[in-house]
């Protein structure tokens, strides 16, 4: 079989190229594997340009690709799906899960693995109203302001009974960036909670300046904000806050040990939420496996099913706390455990889905946290 990948850039994960495409041929050595496909990549920048992505799998396609595997968002999946409908081809989708397809049902000759980032966003905000709070301000980058998970906060807590009193975008510019609207806001309602969205630098930037707020609130978070290899570069802000992950390198499976020991034996860090995706991709394929509907394979994040009804993947996700690494000062997570609503959520995630798609939205085009300044 003839494999391509697709494979994007970022400067806030600059190996993440090589670790989607180690993930995946670790995986495929780990199971007896290693040689048995021909196995070819293309750049696509940070995944944002729907044409380049064309071009990349038709040329591909044309080559004799019988799958191609791509870093990209469910806009661009459908814009390229005509290509893979007409060869019989497939398409195989590494998704971060904070976009929301625009397409209904499912795509013919399309999957993708997903990373659930807006299943992670509907559990922590169940966990903060379960926990007792009903008022909140909500704060993420400007970047991350373009992506699903600053409609979903407001849309949970909405459904849930609690009110957003307040809304906080930092600047695009970093020399720009200032908490001082949320603090005084914050420092005039003292039981409001704060609901976070925040990737790479952008999190590391909030959690440096933020201190006095996580001391003095109840500070949740989501998917990549409480990112591994991120938190193990940021300092512990003096206190612990919440957040619900897709994976960590802390759980106690088999599988996971493995993964991590393998990754990390290449290079200390390479266990990660992108080599992780690349390993569930050969996972899936395994042999000259092209249909992936109702198959289910034990990842290191848990046992992860491909539902046949949107072929996107279903799998538990996790609450964490971030707490101190009491080594080094910084932050790590600690007690990962599985979110028992993660399937109810999963259900009125659907429903967050079905009325963006009723309405016009936009969002960056961009591949989740795949930046190029």
């Amino acid at each position: 079989m003839k494999i391509a990948l697709l494979l994007p850039r970022s400067v806030i994960y600059p190996s993440i190229s090589f670790d989607l495409m180690d993930g995946f041929k670790q995986a495929l050595k780990n199971i007896g594997l290693e040689g048995h496909h021909e196995i070819v990549s293309a750049g696509v920048g940070v995944a944002a340009k729907h044409e380049e992505i064309y071009d990349r799998c038709e040329q591909f396609l044309l080559e004799g690709a019988d799958i191609i595997i791509g870093y990209i968002n469910p806009l661009s999946a459908e814009f390229v799906h005509p290509l893979f409908e007409s060869s019989g081809k497939t398409l195989l989708v590494l998704d971060s899960g904070y976009h929301f397809p625009a397409f209904q049902g499912k795509l013919s000759n399309a999957y993708f693995i997903s990373l659930q980032g807006g299943l992670c966003t509907r559990v922590i905000a169940h966990k903060a109203i379960e926990e007792g709070h009903k008022n909140f301000a909500f704060t993420c980058s400007f970047y991350d302001a373009g992506y699903r998970p600053s409609y979903i906060y407001p849309a949970t807590v909405e459904e849930k009974g609690g009110t957003i009193g307040f809304n906080h975008i930092t600047s695009l510019r970093r020399e720009d960036f200032t908490l001082a609207p949320l603090t005084e806001y914050l420092e005039q309602q003292k039981e409001t909670a704060v609901l976070t969205t925040f990737c790479g630098d952008m999190a590391d930037d909030f959690f440096r300046a933020g201190n006095d707020l996580v001391n003095n609130h109840s500070v949740y978070g989501t998917g990549f904000t409480s990112d591994e290899t991120w938190l193990s570069k940021m300092p512990y802000p003096g206190s612990d806050w919440s957040s619900s992950v897709a994976w960590s390198k802390t759980l106690k499976t088999p599988e996971n040990e493995t993964f991590v020991s393998v990754m990390n034996s290449l290079k200390d860090g390479k266990a990660n939420l992108f080599s992780l995706l690349g390993w569930e991709a050969a996972l899936f394929i395994t042999l000259e496996n092209e249909n992936f509907d109702g198959v289910t394979i034990n990842s290191p994040r848990g046992k992860v099913y491909m539902n046949p009804e949107n072929r996107f993947t279903e799998s538990q996700v996790y609450y964490a706390t971030v707490s101190k690494d009491e080594t080094t000062g910084n932050c790590l997570l600690k007690d990962v455990e599985v979110a028992t609503v993660t399937e109810s959520e999963r259900e009125s995630l659907k429903n967050n889905i079905k009325y963006i798609q009723s309405i016009e939205a936009n969002s960056w085009l961009n591949a989740y946290a795949c930046l190029e300044s």
